[in-house]
């Protein structure tokens, strides 16, 4: 999946709670701000966290694949090419803002 698909069906991030959307909003914002400053293991960390939030709060649907996917791109990529991570990042903050 590319860049450009996950931020295709935005609308099914209206669905979501708002303490929920809130809380993956703030997690992948933070790990973009540690990945553009250089530190993978924080960025990482936030990361994980989203994806428990990700696991528990977010219902089966299209919305949470694009999202897995996103984290999985984001935890292969953070350390090696972080320009690739904040990417993978800024889309997904901006899928689960309604």
């Amino acid at each position: 999946m590319s860049m450009d698909g996950l931020l295709r069906d935005v609308s099914d991030a209206i669905d979501l709670p708002a303490r929920v959307r809130e809380s993956l909003a703030a997690s992948f914002d933070d790990a973009r701000a540690a990945v553009r400053a250089g530190d993978a293991e924080v960025a990482l960390e936030h990361v994980e966290a989203a994806s428990r939030v990700l696991g528990h709060k977010v219902p089966p649907s299209p919305l949470k694949e694009k999202l897995r996917h996103g984290v999985a791109a984001v935890e292969r990529t953070a350390a090696a090419e972080p320009l690739v991570a904040s990417e993978y990042l800024r889309l997904m903050s901006r899928l689960v803002r309604p």
